[in-house]
């Protein structure tokens, strides 16, 4: 063996190949998904599909990997350089199959013909409404499931919100209620995270029977579409539905994710996702309006669009920015829109909600990591998560060099 490895010809150079950003977030979790699903001995994957941006991305993510899936099974090409580059000849891998049969349940002589076929087997998807759902999220839940291929239902969980509000309502003798309707921050808030909550509880539930319910053995591991912004910013329900088993976008920004939902209607031929980016974020935890329009949008929440939040945290991490430094930085960059005044008073608010909501980011449900400017979980985030959320020393820099500049442009 020695001498033949001596005489054995030296293989042919591999030459560099980098996939553009929304091929990356396509294949990168897509394989990540299907390696931890193999050796979980889960069944599939259980997904709260409310036919926005975030989880319409994994489940575009999880029908990538299905078709991903087919294409090693039949020829056992891959994404990437042609292989006339490689060292091998594509040809079909009956590993895949073996591992597909196995986490499926499937006959030892079943082969599947379609990414959907595979799709409907392992993605179970779930739109949860409630009485603040509109009609549009709903309609894009059903048309994305559809073209994926998933096993999909719609249930709606307002008996559980009702359940729920009147127990605590045998404890407290009132009920709370919508700013809208008169009641307080604390009500409103209140009102919005159990509705959150409980799609968790629910979602929970499905994954554990939902293979029952099929007449099918095994359970479900459930995805989490927490993306980056919201986790750094803390804009979401502490144990809603960003509480999950893995999460494929936890380390993806908003901005990047609309890139990759454009990219999937065209090269996944899922149409509906044009529709996803069209449409402005909304968690519909509040009531609809009059005419059954949606009254809330994620960016009025939180004060601050989604494009502002993917530059603070890119600014947080890659350029290690503190209130200061990421001030001066962007009261540069937004000169042309922004008054020295506005700038300040946007980076304080991101600061000040990335301070009071650090808890969050130490129960975040493991993702995949592989953008620089990732959130780094609990898992590698070593610094204190705890921090003063007045800033006062950094905060009153902010205002002096704010003061210093009204001089200076009178």
């Amino acid at each position: 063996p020695r001498a033949e490895a001596v005489r054995a010809a030296p293989a042919q150079p591999l030459l560099p190949f980098v996939h553009p950003p929304e091929e990356e977030i396509a294949y990168g979790p897509a394989c990540w998904l299907w390696d931890y699903l193999r050796r979980s001995g889960a069944s599939g994957f259980f997904l709260p599909l409310s036919g926005g941006a975030d989880s319409s991305s994994t489940a575009a993510i999880v029908g990538c990997m299905c078709q991903l899936l087919l294409e090693a099974i039949q020829s056992g090409k891959a994404p990437g350089p042609p292989h006339a580059r490689g060292v091998r000849a594509p040809a079909p891998d009956a590993s895949v199959l073996a591992d597909l049969r196995r986490v499926t349940k499937s006959a030892d002589d079943w082969t599947p013909s379609s990414a959907s076929e595979i799709a409907n087997l392992i993605l179970h998807t779930c739109y949860m409404a409630t009485s603040n759902s509109g009609n549009e999220t709903r309609e894009r839940a059903a048309a994305l499931s559809g073209e994926v291929g998933a096993y999909h239902v719609s249930s709606l969980i307002e008996p559980m919100v009702r359940g729920t509000l009147e127990v605590f309502a045998t404890f407290a003798k009132r009920a709370p209620r919508y700013r809208d309707a008169g009641g307080s921050v604390a009500e409103d808030v209140a009102l919005q995270n159990i509705q959150a909550r409980l799609r968790m509880v629910y979602g929970y539930l499905l994954a554990q029977l939902a293979p029952w319910v099929r007449g099918r053995e095994g359970f479900l591991l459930v995805l989490g579409s927490a993306n980056v912004d919201e986790a750094l910013r803390g804009y979401m329900t502490k144990y809603d539905c960003s509480a999950a088993d893995i999460n494929p976008i936890g380390g993806i920004s908003k901005t990047d994710l609309k890139g990759f939902l454009l990219w999937g209607a065209i090269n996944l031929n899922y149409p509906s996702l044009a529709k996803v980016v069209e449409a402005a974020p909304t968690a519909e935890l509040r009531p609809l309006g009059s005419a059954g329009e949606v009254t809330q949008t994620d960016e009025e929440d939180m004060g601050m669009s989604y494009a502002e939040l993917s530059r603070f945290g890119t600014l947080r991490k890659l350029g290690r920015c503190g209130p200061v430094g990421m001030f001066e930085l962007l009261r540069a960059e937004w000169a042309h829109n922004l008054s020295a005044t506005e700038v300040a008073v946007k980076v304080k608010r991101f600061f000040r909600f990335y301070a009071i909501n650090r808890h969050k980011l130490t129960t975040l449900t493991p993702s995949y990591h592989a953008e620089a400017y990732s959130p780094e979980d609990n898992r590698f985030d070593l610094r204190p998560f705890l921090y003063p959320a007045a800033f006062s020393r950094q905060f009153g820099m902010i205002d002096q060099l704010v003061a210093e500049s009204a001089v200076g442009n009178p």
